[in-house]
């Protein structure tokens, strides 16, 4: 026969099995609702832009009189715009309000040392790839032009020489 502890051990280890599957069973028989599920659009406008970098002043050296033409430094800048969307530029002597497209090329004589300069872009017309891409507006400064300046050396940025008319515009169109 049993004695009472061994009894009671296993009324305990046989109860405490019962109450595990019980629990088992229990959990395992808890059911979900039913479920309903739907796909739905995300819908996005994106409004293509373009920036523009800041101009690197486009730079003449040049002597009075030279005898050949002199070429331009400086220019360069860069244009991102939107994947995909075409972008043109061009030139606008002045820096008034910009008027759309501008143009390929613009001749100016700086009002302060008098000598007539021209300043070009290579393309005009480009397709963005989303990235910066680089250009540069080039210039040329025809030879034997005299110029004026009652000094050693002039420059259009300071003194009696200064130039009203050294500020030129870049547009961007897309």
């Amino acid at each position: 026969m049993f004695s009472r502890a061994k009894t009671k051990k296993h009324q305990f280890k046989k109860a405490a099995a019962i109450a595990l599957a019980l629990g088992a069973a229990g959990l395992a028989g808890v059911s979900q609702a039913q479920t309903a599920s739907g796909q739905f659009n995300v819908n996005i406008t994106l409004t293509s832009a373009c920036t523009l970098s800041a101009i690197n002043p486009v730079t003449f050296a040049y002597t009075s009189s030279q005898g050949g033409i002199s070429n331009a430094g400086g220019g360069d800048f860069t244009v991102q715009c939107s994947n995909t969307l075409p972008y043109s530029f061009g030139l606008q002597a002045g820096n008034g309000a910009a008027t759309p497209p501008g143009a390929g090329s613009i001749n100016v004589t700086d009002n302060g040392v008098n000598l007539a300069y021209q300043l070009t872009l290579a393309t005009t017309s480009h397709t963005a790839d989303g990235t910066a891409q680089p250009y540069t507006i080039g210039g040329t400064m025809a030879a034997n032009q005299v110029g004026t300046c009652a000094l050693a050396s002039c420059d259009n940025q300071t003194g009696a020489t200064t130039s009203s008319n050294r500020v030129n515009t870049l547009i961007v169109n897309y």
